[in-house]
């Protein structure tokens, strides 16, 4: 069936609140995805609550997860832009509210008079006192058509803010299971090649005493010892990688890679996930998917501002009123006055249209950003369930040949050691199941990474205690 995408105007207002979440936008999707597979026994499909990482059993990766989740230096930053934004939304507001502002002025003064002529009994010198004290109340509110838009406006943006919070405590979660993920696993396949070296070593050693005997060529020696310096070559950028994971995981909890040196002496293995949830369909993406819901609501916010500019279309009422107390020696007046005044736009330049075709290119822009944002959602998903399955099937069979090649190894030394089979088999032998044990591993890791990713893509887990989200940022838009 042809895919279809069909996005009609937005909706009302949404809730910041997850479990109260509507998406805006009209939205149909495909009733599946490309690779949905049925899954009878599983009801629950995946959401922002679900703690996916858990499924790991790993008590160490559930505690790094919630470290990070408390000191992550971006995640600080994205609960900083939130409060920043508050500040801004709350500066624009005042704009649209009355002004009263007060002014108190006093003064100190006194003229002298010097009479030169001044008859008998008059004073030649006259002192007269000229001080005089006053008090100003000014208020002046200006009302216009923007400031609903204005304040939804705000609101928007500040929703949109909460919702980058949401998506890097995601991207922080991911991040940190596939970093501890990947250490565990480099950490498998150090293992491996040190046990294979070891093994080859002991092979070179034997081959050694055999060729000293003149039971094997020296060809056979070279070979042993050649096979065993490869697999030794392979450990150091194993334990690079692994380093390099560690340091990673350091960085996601806001510290030095030299704090976390000690967490990661030893590697543990880590169980296969078992996955408890149904990727569900298209359409829970709208509400699950933090960049989605960031999307929404920056459309919703260039929305808003085509009220904004439209507003400077009509006239804008401006009321202002002043009271004044004054008092001089022997003297008090008070004053007040009052009046409205109406600005009318007249003639602008053609500034207020193009102002308004701006905003409308602007939000029509934030529209097919949506657009946009949904497909590769959907697409994350799809790439996602087909490298969870394609990686399991591979992994199925790469067991398979690790257990034939098992066998094929212990048999090649007992033919060795009975004299029916060349040393060469032998080689041969031990170095097939080196690779296939290592390329078992590395599938291993792959498969527990796609898991990862599979329940980033499906949105899942961001959703979490965070203070800097209870303020009520409806009243904004009042």
């Amino acid at each position: 069936m042809k895919k279809t995408l069909l996005l009609i105007a937005v909706g009302s207002l949404l809730s910041a609140c997850n479990s109260n979440y509507v998406p805006g936008p009209n939205v149909r999707l495909e009733p599946n995805y490309k690779y949905h597979k049925q899954k009878p026994n599983l009801r629950s499909t995946m959401a922002p609550e679900t703690k996916w990482w858990a499924n790991f059993s790993d008590p160490t990766l559930n505690s790094l997860v919630e470290e990070a989740l408390a000191s992550n230096l971006s995640i600080e930053q994205a609960r900083e832009r939130i409060r920043s934004a508050r500040f801004s939304a709350r500066i624009v507001k005042g704009n649209y509210f009355p002004t009263v502002n007060g002014a108190l002025a006093a003064t100190a003064a006194e003229q002298t008079v010097w009479n030169r002529n001044t008859a008998p009994g008059q004073k030649r010198k006259v002192v007269t006192d000229t001080s005089s004290s006053s008090a100003t109340l000014s208020a002046i509110w200006n009302l216009d058509f923007g400031a609903r838009p204005s304040a939804e406006q705000q609101r928007a943006l500040v929703e949109a803010q909460k919702e980058v919070l949401n998506e890097t405590r995601l991207d922080i979660i991911a991040g940190m299971a596939a970093a501890y993920v990947t250490a565990q696993g480099l950490g498998r396949e150090i293992a491996i090649a040190q046990k294979s070296l070891a093994v080859q070593n002991n092979t070179a050693d034997i081959t050694k005493a055999k060729l000293e005997a003149g039971s094997v060529s020296a060809l056979d020696s070279t070979r042993a010892i050649a096979a065993a310096a490869l697999t030794a070559a392979d450990i150091p950028a194993l334990q690079q990688e692994r380093e390099q994971a560690i340091n990673q995981i350091a960085i996601l909890l806001g510290k030095e890679p030299a704090a976390v040196s000690n967490v990661f002496t030893k590697y543990r293995p880590i169980r296969f996930p078992r996955v408890k949830f149904s990727e569900g369909i298209p359409a829970d993406l709208l509400s699950n998917r933090p960049d989605v819901r960031v999307a929404e609501w920056q459309l919703k916010a260039a929305m808003a501002g085509i009220g904004v500019a439209e507003a400077d279309q009509y006239p804008s009422l401006t009321l202002s009123g002043t009271v004044r107390a004054q008092a001089n020696v022997g003297t008090k007046v008070a004053s007040w006055g009052f009046g409205p005044s109406i600005n009318i736009p007249i003639f602008q330049g053609g500034r207020i249209k193009a102002n308004i075709n701006l905003s409308k290119s602007d939000a029509r822009l934030q529209y097919l950003q949506y657009r946009q944002t949904i497909l590769f959602a959907v697409q994350d998903v799809e790439d996602a369930l087909i490298a969870v399955r394609s990686e399991q099937t591979r992994h199925s069979r790469l067991s398979v040949a690790v257990a034939e090649l098992t066998k094929a190894e212990s048999l090649a030394r007992q033919l060795n050691e009975s004299g029916t089979t060349e040393f060469k088999d032998v080689l041969d032998a031990q170095s097939a199941l080196y690779s296939a044990q290592l390329q078992l591993a590395i599938s291993a890791l792959q498969v527990q990474i796609n898991y990862v990713a599979l329940c980033q893509s499906l949105g899942g887990g961001w959703y979490g205690d965070e203070p800097v989200m209870k303020e009520d940022t409806i009243k904004l838009a009042n």
